[in-house]
Parts: structure tokens; sequence; C-alpha cells
């Protein structure tokens, strides 16, 4: 059988492409990485980037968890507040005897009459979720609490309650109740709410605790526009070394609290650090 010399032509260049002949044939390119000390260098780069920038991360989300806690636990204190007054009438009207008060030697204030603010907390407290009441004669919150510069402390964290008038909302919120009519101000009683956290045994006033008053017009922030009792300035600035009583109101209408960074705000004329 003859072979057509053309096909055996075509069939020889066919097998020559498909299988190359020898190395020589082999098409290769460059190979490109990166050296050790590239790959050090990136990482440290990417470690300093990382080490300035992550921390103002992590303490600006928790200054918004801070903010929505606060707005959060306002809104169910107001709640419960118009509502005990649709069913019991002003605080005034609930039964409870008024809070008194003295100063001993050293000028400290010793309340000789609590017997108010259980009742008012009792009231308050049916419309709350309230998750653990405070037993008297018991540490109920172990936190120590200090002044806004933190040079005062306020409250060492191992103080037995006398009244039971503190108690825990479910999400771990801390709410203290005070019962004094004081006609000069206007107010009937005085809550102390310490936000719930985790790992840090010492709170600052105006950071994690915070101040509201029970009046006539509903419950209201300390340290709002005109507040004759603590106003936002000096009571919520760390030039003094006062407890900070002043923040609350800051916090809920400017959403910040630029105060622990910079010491020239005030209401009407800056709301942030530059």
């Amino acid at each position: 059988m003859k072979i057509n010399t053309n096909e055996a032509t075509a069939q020889t260049h066919s097998r020559n492409y498909l299988v190359p002949q020898c190395p020589s044939a082999l098409v290769t390119f460059p190979k490109t990485a990166f050296t050790l000390a590239e790959t050090l260098i990136t990482l440290a780069i990417i470690g300093v980037v990382a080490a300035m920038t992550i921390p103002s991360l992590v303490q600006k989300y928790q200054e918004r968890t801070r903010i929505t806690q606060l707005k959060k636990v306002y809104s169910v204190l107001s709640n419960a507040y118009n509502l005990a007054i649709l069913e019991h009438g002003m605080p005034d009207t609930w039964g409870a005897n008024i809070t008194t008060a003295e100063k001993d030697e050293e000028g400290n204030i010793i309340v000789t009459d609590g017997s108010g603010m259980p009742v008012v907390a009792g009231i308050l407290a049916k419309y709350m979720k309230v998750g653990k009441w405070c037993e008297v004669g018991k540490v109920c919150h172990p936190y120590k609490v200090v002044s806004l510069d933190g040079n005062t402390v306020i409250y060492t964290g191992t103080t037995p309650a006398t009244q039971k008038s503190s108690f825990y909302l479910q999400d771990g919120t801390y709410i203290n109740m005070g019962y004094v009519t004081d006609s000069i101000y206007k107010k009937y009683g005085d809550i102390l709410v310490y936000l719930p956290v985790s790992g840090n045994k010492t709170l600052r006033r105006g950071e994690h605790a915070f101040y509201f008053y029970m009046t006539k017009k509903g419950i209201l922030p300390s340290g709002y526009r005109g507040d004759p009792i603590y106003p936002f300035n000096p009571y919520c600035s760390k030039r003094q070394n006062n407890y900070g009583f002043g923040c609350t109101a800051w916090v809920l209408e400017n959403e910040n609290f630029d105060y622990l960074k910079c010491d020239d705000l005030d209401w009407g004329v800056k709301t942030k650090c530059d």
C-alpha cells in the first residue's frame, strides 16, 4: 500500500506541533515573587496602621453603644413615668413620705427618712421589665463609681442596700430611685442610671452613670438647657473636681462624649471638639 507523499508530510507536521521534539522547544516565562524582607516590611506597615486605627474604631463603637443604651433607658423611664401618672396621678399623690436628710459633722448628707424611695420605685417598676430587685442589707451594685475627672469616689461598690429602691432591668441596666419633694427646683425625685458594663469594675459618672429628674413635665435628663440644679457647665466638665451630674442631656441630644476630649463645649456655643 502506497502512502501519498503529501499526506505523510502533513501527518509528520501535525505530530511535530503536538509533541515537542526536544526540551529546548518548551516555552518558559520569568517567575516573580515577594522576597522575605518585602513580606516582613509589608506586615510591619499593616501592623502599625492597625495599631493606630483600631483603638479609635473600638472607642467610637463603645460610645455609640452607650448612646443607644442611654436613649433606650430614657424611653423606658419616660414611658413608665407617664403610665404611672395616668393610673396614680402625680408622684406627690402616691402615698410616699417626703424624704428628709441631714448633714453629719463632716458635711456628708444622711437620709433620715427614706421610706418614700421604695414606694416610688415599686410603682414605676410595674411598668418596666425588671430583671432583679436589690435585697436590703446586701451589696447589689459591685462596681465603684467615680467622678467625671476620676478623682472623687462617689460609691465604693461595697455598700449594702438600705432601701428596696434599686433594681436591674432585664438588659442589665441598674436603676436607683430617690424621692424628695423639692419646691425650689420643682422636682419629685431623682433617678440614677448605671449602664450595663462588662469587665470594667470602675464606672465614671458622665460616661457610664447618668442622672434624671422626675418633674411635672416628665422625666428630664440632667444638664438640659437651663437646668438650675446641675447645668452642663460646670457639672459636665473635667476642668473641675465635680461629680459629672450634668452630662445626660448632652449625650442624648448631641450624641457624643466629646466633653471627655475637650473642655470648651457648651449649649449654643460648641457641640463638638475640633
